[in-house]
């Protein structure tokens, strides 16, 4: 006989009876990212590996503001600010996986005389100079930028690292970018700001043999392409992937693309307290795909799940800490739906661990097989966060049913549906048809899948499970 099918609110759901967590993912060191890239495909030089290795992006970027000094991020897949205003362009330090697809781009060589414009902060300085680079003109629009850049660089003593690669080492300012260049022109020159155009300034400097790698403004953002000499004086390009960047500023634009002069303007002054850095870790990454590399559908996932995110949480608070937790959390989500779990689960475990959130321990949860019991650990951690949360509740039942427990999973599924705080209520109907259906309480299952349809219209499988249903109660 079946039990009543009136849903209950799953307080005879038995918290305790499941696992206690064991095992708590964290941001990898940065030296096993950049191996994760090696093994992926992603970073194909051997020698750009073991640069990378030895030069971590998190030294160049602004301190941390958390109380915990041994926590970083510069492992993960998030930016990270250099300077404390980031709506100035070119703020902000840009992922390792970004930073190794356009170095990779340049193809330098030992010996190369070598462009930056728009640096970044000094991180992709010290790679080109670590990569051989035989003379390097570090070109920075802003002055004030290019004054803390060059502090930072003596403060790290990386003049001295310098000197160590018979690496000489240019601060010049979009002016004076043209002056004394080489003879034969530059071997690379790489701009990591966004360009209306071609730059035909900077391709009139370019050697025989010389390449430009460089954002290029169109209809679909800028696309980051390569510029080589073909002889005769043309120039081959090569579109190679969406690379969201932020433009450079019209006067220098100009310089670079129309070989006009430059015309110095006035910069606002910046307090350059702690506070503006405060402010700089709080809103690095508010525009998901701002310095992010790849096809247009992945920047558009990454913007469909930052908005999604910021839809259903409201647990976050808005210091460092929380904000920095969410972004995790977001990035976590979207490694997760590209089927990255296990980077994906150290996202959420270190966003848990920055700010406990229902939230983060329930899609680290996720990240586990169904039969692995620290997934159940993390629904049932989440649950302990906050018992509110209807996503877990839903997340047990399911393992429980893969399980072959529906009379256990059902328990859990009442329990989800009648959650304060759960906007997918039509899928825990859903399962709970399936659990009654495995247990043969059609009448049961008819109801739950009905009550998952008005909720779930456009769900074709539960279309066929309400058609089987119907016939057999005929």
């Amino acid at each position: 006989m079946e039990r009543d099918w009136s849903v209950q609110d799953g307080s005879d759901c038995d918290l305790t009876a499941l696992p206690l967590v064991r095992t708590w993912p964290g941001l990898a060191p940065y030296a096993e990212a950049v191996e994760r890239l090696v093994l992926m495909g992603a970073i194909e030089d051997e020698e750009l590996r073991d640069v990378l290795m030895r030069t971590p992006r998190g030294i160049h970027a602004l301190p941390l503001p958390l109380l915990d000094e041994s926590m970083n991020i510069e492992s993960s897949a998030l930016r990270m600010p250099w300077w404390q205003d980031i709506d100035s362009p070119n703020s902000l330090l840009p992922g390792v996986y970004e930073t190794a697809q356009v170095i990779q781009m340049l193809e330098l060589e030992k010996g190369d005389s070598v462009m930056l414009v728009a640096p970044r902060g000094n991180w992709w300085t010290e790679i080109l100079m670590q990569l051989g680079a035989r003379r390097l003109r570090i070109v920075e629009i802003d002055e004030r930028k290019r004054v803390e850049l060059q502090q930072r660089w003596e403060e790290l003593r990386l003049d001295i690292v310098a000197e160590a690669c018979d690496c000489q080492i240019e601060w010049a300012s979009i002016s004076d970018a043209y002056e004394d260049s080489p003879e034969g022109g530059w071997d690379k020159i790489l701009v990591t700001g966004g360009l209306p155009r071609a730059p035909i300034g900077l391709l009139m400097r370019l050697s025989k043999n010389g390449i430009v790698v460089a954002p290029i403004g169109e209809n679909s953002g800028t696309v980051l392409q390569t510029i080589s000499h073909q002889g005769g004086g043309e120039f081959q390009a090569q579109w190679l992937a969406i690379w969201n960047v932020d433009m450079v500023q019209d006067e220098a634009a100009q310089t670079l693309c129309d070989l006009s002069p430059y015309v110095d303007l006035d910069v606002k002054e910046s307090d350059g307290d702690f506070s503006s850095i405060n402010t700089a870790w709080i809103h690095a990454n508010d525009e998901p795909t701002r310095d992010r590399l790849g096809p247009a559908a992945l920047l558009d996932m990454i913007e469909e799940v930052w908005s999604e995110v910021e839809a259903t949480t409201d647990g976050y608070g808005t210091d460092v800490r929380d904000v920095l937790a969410q972004d995790l959390f977001k990035m976590g989500n979207v490694l997760q739906r590209l089927g990255i779990l296990r980077v994906a689960a150290e996202h959420h475990g270190t966003s848990y661990m920055l700010s406990p959130s229902p939230e983060a321990a329930c899609y680290l949860g996720m990240t586990f097989a169904a039969d692995e019991e620290d997934g159940l650990a993390w629904q049932r951690k989440a649950i302990e966060t906050n018992p509110e949360y209807g996503g877990s509740w839903n997340e047990i039942g399911e393992a429980l049913l893969q399980r072959g427990n529906p009379h256990r999973a059902i328990e859990w599924f009442r329990g989800a549906i009648n959650s304060v705080n759960y906007c997918e209520r039509g899928a825990a109907w859903a399962n709970l048809a399936r659990a009654h259906l495995e247990l043969g309480q059609n009448t049961s299952a008819l109801f739950a899948a009905q009550e998952a349809a008005s909720l779930m219209p456009e769900e074709s499988e539960l279309d066929e499970l309400l058609e089987d249903l119907t016939e057999g109660l005929v």
